[in-house]
């Protein structure tokens, strides 16, 4: 597996590439939202059925936008007084493939509003699919090396961002669902 720059990535992904990151949330696959075939691959490497779909990293509201058909109003609140990372669900989403998206069209998006994830999106150029690195018992993956061979095997191209205090970011990232007319609901709870 080659070591790519920042710079170089968003070649890799315009290109269909599935790269690994090592994000300060752990180890993610990745590749660009709007391309088919490598969100179909990684939908197949991660045995990923087709009700869910993957998480899509934006930095900006601008982006957020781009990619929900209408925002519900209580997405912004949420968002503004996030401290830790956060997954929203919302419905509608658009301008990605549909292999990205859930099967009832909904979006799960993750705001990186700053620091290193914040450029690496932006460096993207794109919508990011992103999913964990699980290893064989399907944890985390503390390093490349405890993932299968077959996702190894659909992977050329790794991109290290600065690693963070692990003290600081759960485990798994909390998953929220909004609907347009106010539901809430939790999916998952952070978990440290």
């Amino acid at each position: 597996m080659e070591e790519i720059a920042l710079r170089e990535m968003a070649e890799k992904l315009r290109e269909g590439q599935i790269v690994l990151a090592s994000l300060p949330t752990g180890y993610a696959l990745i590749c660009d939202a709007r391309n088919n075939e490598p969100v179909k691959r990684l939908r197949k490497l991660k045995s990923r059925p087709k009700e869910k779909g993957f998480t899509v990293m934006v930095e900006s509201d601008a982006r957020l936008n781009k990619y929900v058909k209408e925002v519900p109003a209580i997405a912004w609140d949420i968002l503004d007084s996030a401290e830790n990372p956060l997954i929203l669900v919302l419905p509608e989403g658009r301008g990605i493939c549909r292999e990205a998206l859930a099967s009832d069209g909904s979006i799960a998006v993750r705001m990186v509003p700053e620091g290193y994830e914040r450029k690496f999106v932006q460096s993207a150029n794109c919508p990011v699919a992103c999913t964990a690195l699980l290893n064989d018992k399907g944890e985390l993956a503390s390093s490349p090396a405890d993932a299968t061979r077959e996702v190894l095997s659909e992977v050329e191209y790794l991109i290290s961002l600065p690693a963070s205090d692990p003290e600081s970011i759960p485990t798994q990232i909390p998953i929220v669902s909004l609907g347009m007319g106010g539901e809430v609901k939790v999916i998952r709870e952070a978990q440290a």
